[in-house]
This record gives C-alpha cells, sequence and structure tokens, in this order.
C-alpha cells in the first residue's frame, strides 16, 4: 500500500517549479509589448534626426547617442537589484492623460514633420512625445522601480537633438567670436600678427575661419554630451553631475583654443592651403585629449566616494499579490491602443501627402548660365568643406566684373529630389554665414519674385555693411512645385513650415542661386540690375532633357 504512494510524495516538487516558467514568459511578453508601439515611435525619432547628423558636423555626435542610451539602459539592467519583474504600477488620471496628449500631438507633430523635417521645433516635439510615451510604458511594466532606473538614460537622447536656431545661433557666434578674440590673443603672444573680422582672423598669409565660420559650438555640445554620459555611466549623485557640466565646458574651449591657435599658427607660416593638411587630425586629436582628460577627472572624482544614486527598486509583496495581473493588462491595453493609433496616423499622413503631391505641378527645369565668355569671368572651385556641409548633387561658382565697374560673385547649388534637399538648401542663408564672417546686416530680408523665361523665382534681398562699403546679396531657394503664392520672405516663420501640409513634403528637388554684387550703395539699382541680368544668367533646360521626380 505503501508503494503506490510514493509517486504522490514526489509530485510536489515538479509542480512547485511551475510558476516560475509563467513569471519568465510575462517579462518576455512585456518587453515585446514595449517594444512594438515605442519600437515605432523611435525608428521615426532617429529617422528623421539621421540626416541632420549625417550632414551637420555640428550634430554628427548623435549618431552614436542610441547606442550609448542602449548601453545605459543595460548597465543600469545589470546593477538592478529590485523584482526584474517590476512592481504594480499606479496609474492616476493624470498621467493617462499626459500620455494621452502625447499620442493625439503625435498626429500634428508626423502631418508637418513629413513637409517640414528640419524644422527644429517640431524635431523636439517628436523627441519628447516619444520620449515621454517610452517612459509611460516602462512605468506601466515596472512600476516607479523600472522607471527610476529607465529615466535618466532615456532622457539622454534628447542630448543628440538640434537646439532650436533661436537659441543656438547667438551661443554659436557669441562663442566663435570669443574663440577668434583668444586666438588673436595667442597669436600675439607668440609674435604672430593677426586680426579678428568676426568669425575669422586675418593673417599674413590670408583668412582663417574659426570651425569654418558656420560652425561654432560643436565641441562645447560633444562635451555637454560627454560629461552627461560619464555622470550617469559612474552613479554619480546630481551634485557632481553639475559639477561635470562646467568642466566639461572650460575643456571644451581650452582644447578648441588649442586647435584653433595651432591651425591659425600653421596658416601664417605656411599659408593657408596647409590648413587641409591638418585640419582633420588636429580636430580628432583634440577631441580624444578632451575626452581622456574629462575621463580622467571622472575616474578620480569616482575614487572619492562610492556612488551615491540607488540601484535597487522598493517593491511591496502583498501589494504584487494582490495585483500582479493589473500591470501586465495596463501594458497590453496602452500597447494595442497606441500601436492602433500610430497606425492610423502613418497611413493618413502617407495617404494625405500622396494626394497632394499628386495634383503638384514640378515646373520646368532650370540651371545657371554663368557668364564664362566674359574676359574677367573666373570660375571658383567648390572647397572639400562646401562640399561636406551641403553635399549638392552639382554647383557652380565664379566672378566677373561688369561695364558699370561692379563686380559680381555668383554661387549656384542643385540637389536632386529627395528628402535630404531640405535640409541642406535651407540651412545656410546669408544672414547666418555672412554675419558669422564679422559682416554687419543692415538690411533684409525682403522678397523680391523675379521672373527669368516665365520661371517664378523668389529672390531674399540683404544688405551688409562692410570696411569697403555696402555688400549686396540677393538669394533665391527655388523648389519644384511651389507657386508664386507660397513664397514668403522668411523661410523659417511658422505660417511658411506649416505651409508645406498643403504644398508637399518638398522632395521634388531643390536650387540655390546666390548673387553678391559689390558696388552699388543703393539696393534698388542692383535689385533693377540683376532684373536686367536674370534672363541671361537663367537657362531652361528642354522637357526632355530632365524630368524632376517625386
Amino acid at each position: 500500500m505503501s508503494t503506490p504512494q510514493e509517486p504522490s510524495t514526489a509530485a510536489p516538487s515538479p509542480a512547485s517549479k511551475k510558476p516560475a516558467a509563467p513569471g519568465k514568459n510575462s517579462a518576455i511578453l512585456k518587453w515585446l509589448l514595449l517594444f512594438l508601439p515605442v519600437g515605432w515611435l523611435w525608428f521615426h525619432l532617429i529617422s528623421n534626426l539621421w540626416p541632420e547628423w549625417e550632414t551637420n558636423p555640428q550634430y554628427s555626435y548623435g549618431m552614436v547617442v542610441p547606442l550609448l542610451v542602449a548601453g545605459l539602459l543595460l548597465r543600469r539592467w545589470l546593477n538592478y537589484q529590485g523584482d526584474p519583474h517590476g512592481s504594480p504600477a499606479a496609474n492616476p488620471w493624470m498621467i493617462v492623460l499626459l500620455a494621452g496628449l502625447l499620442a493625439f500631438m503625435f498626429l500634428p507633430t508626423r502631418l508637418i514633420e513629413a513637409a517640414t523635417p528640419e524644422w527644429r521645433p517640431i524635431q523636439w516635439l517628436m523627441a519628447l512625445e516619444t520620449v515621454g510615451l517610452t517612459l509611460y510604458a516602462i512605468y506601466l511594466a515596472g512600476g516607479k522601480s523600472w522607471l527610476r532606473q529607465a529615466a535618466f538614460p532615456v532622457l539622454f537622447f534628447l542630448v543628440a537633438v538640434p537646439w532650436p536656431s533661436p537659441v543656438e545661433q547667438p551661443v554659436i557666434q557669441g562663442l566663435s567670436r570669443m574663440n577668434a578674440s583668444l586666438v588673436v590673443e595667442v597669436m600675439g603672444i607668440l609674435g604672430v600678427p593677426a586680426i579678428p573680422h568676426g568669425n575669422v582672423i586675418e593673417v599674413s598669409t590670408g583668412m582663417v575661419g574659426i570651425n569654418d565660420a558656420c560652425s561654432g559650438i560643436r565641441s562645447f555640445q560633444s562635451c555637454l554630451m560627454i560629461a552627461l554620459f560619464f555622470g550617469e555611466y559612474y552613479l554619480f549623485n546630481w551634485r557632481r553631475r553639475l559639477l561635470l557640466l562646467p568642466i566639461g565646458f572650460a575643456l571644451a574651449l581650452g582644447f578648441n583654443l588649442c586647435r584653433a591657435s595651432l591651425l591659425t599658427w600653421i596658416a601664417a607660416k605656411k599659408g593657408i592651403d596647409a590648413i587641409a593638411e591638418y585640419h582633420d587630425e588636429a580636430g580628432f586629436t583634440i577631441m580624444l585629449a578632451c575626452t581622456a582628460v574629462l575621463w580622467t577627472v571622472v575616474w578620480l572624482m569616482s575614487r572619492r566616494k562610492p556612488a551615491a544614486v540607488p540601484v535597487t527598486g522598493r517593491t511591496s509583496d502583498a501589494g504584487q499579490s494582490r495585483h500582479e495581473e493589473n500591470p501586465l493588462r495596463l501594458l497590453k491595453r496602452f500597447a494595442a491602443i497606441l500601436f492602433t493609433w500610430l497606425v492610423i496616423v502613418d497611413v493618413g499622413v502617407e495617404c494625405w501627402y500622396r494626394f497632394r503631391e499628386a495634383q503638384v505641378k514640378p515646373g520646368p527645369a532650370w540651371t545657371v548660365n554663368f557668364p564664362v565668355s566674359d574676359p574677367t569671368y573666373q570660375a571658383i572651385a567648390a572647397t572639400p568643406e562646401e562640399h561636406e556641409l551641403l553635399q549638392f548633387d552639382s554647383g557652380e561658382k565664379g566672378q566677373w566684373q561688369e561695364p558699370d565697374g561692379s563686380i559680381w560673385q555668383g554661387f549656384y547649388f542643385n540637389w536632386l529630389p529627395g528628402r535630404v534637399a531640405g535640409y541642406l538648401a535651407k540651412r545656410h542663408t546669408p544672414d547666418i554665414c555672412l554675419t558669422a564672417l564679422g559682416l554687419k546686416m543692415v538690411a533684409g530680408p525682403k522678397l523680391y519674385v523675379m521672373n527669368a523665361h516665365g520661371i517664378d523665382l523668389p529672390m531674399r534681398a540683404y544688405t551688409f555693411d562692410t570696411a569697403t562699403g555696402p555688400l549686396q546679396v540677393f538669394q533665391c531657394h527655388w523648389e519644384a512645385g511651389l507657386g508664386r503664392e507660397d513664397f514668403t520672405a522668411d523661410e523659417s516663420s511658422r505660417l511658411n513650415l506649416i505651409r508645406g501640409i498643403w504644398a508637399g513634403r518638398g522632395n521634388q528637388g531643390q536650387k540655390v542661386l546666390e548673387i553678391v554684387i559689390t558696388g552699388y550703395t543703393d539696393p534698388d539699382l542692383a535689385r533693377k540690375a540683376l532684373e536686367q541680368q536674370l534672363d541671361s544668367l537663367i537657362k531652361v533646360e528642354p522637357a526632355n532633357a530632365k524630368k524632376l521626380t517625386n
């Protein structure tokens, strides 16, 4: 009788192992539910920012930020000593309302972003929506315990989002001018004559640009990112993290001053062309040295005291036993609703723009016809820096003198149809680039719609004050498919950016024609002279020679 009872006494042993499998499967299911809708949001955000990272050296460090975010999350998880399955998450209605608002705002954000992906406020809005919804999903999956661990690594991604232009430009110009002034002082100590002109330094052999004139805070932003990363990696408390920011800023300024002084000295001794031989190597070496010094400072700080940021999670066994199904049920509901909403938004946005773009008429293809037969005409080769910054598909530069003695410079750049055209064609405007060279803008932009061979060209006029007299600048940013009613004086105005919702996504090709005229003190006379020359400067291509396609 005792023998048949032996299997029953051993039965509880395998039965006691069964609860482990559902817990493991539950954790895997949570991560899958997190990945689908949240991964969709991150895909849109990174694909929007990638052209900026790829084409703008100032934000090229953004390419490694997603990897750093993943590394910080992994480090937090490996050091996490709380419940790996998370604790029950309360769901106050204020948090639910905020998450719902972020999800709803994705519709207008995507609608505007599809037409003007380079608009910085839209990039920030998309980033905040993605980060906010990600943190809410993590909160549902693991409660406050998980949220405390993931909050900073997820928020760290925001260092890769380009600064809004009203904030960025004053900082760029201010730091660049300060750097140029300090370089001149260093050159004085070394006995090298130098004169600052805005972001450009004049030496005996020519003009030396500080960070190519249109840049200025690349090393500062990179060091800011590195300082925040090290503070999280070593789990410093908030006081030490704040202390790292001015240290990183000081190191960035110091090493950038060394780099600029070295290149200026080389230009003064060996000529301007010699800078190209040392430019990349100097920048890379200085960046490594700055990172190494900052890392050494962080290492020394970490040896004084242990990390003050807790990595444990506080859980309640009683609460978890009562609500162990509630977090997963809430997460399932949130993931299903968000995923459905994202699909509706993306399908709706794509249908809208396909409908609008089907009605767009690209118009005639055209190019420039600079007076190459004029004896005074001189072709100007595009520099490698211009190719790196603008990445145009074709371009031409030249200078000539008119019979009245005025000197004309022409710049023409063409971008083939594609998403990146909008980023690059609109990035460099006279009010940004020429003021960086030390010129003072006294008028503009003022819009004049000029016509050449039936093509409407939106010419934006600027006047700059120089030591040799006023400089009249006319820039035309022409986008295939836009009509006269779409032209505005300030392309960065909100109404002009939102206009893209009706005009299409702006990926049918773009051109920039810029004419700089020296010798006219009256802007109206310069404009009339340009209008007379425009028919000879613009060349309409045959319809069968080149077609603009979507």
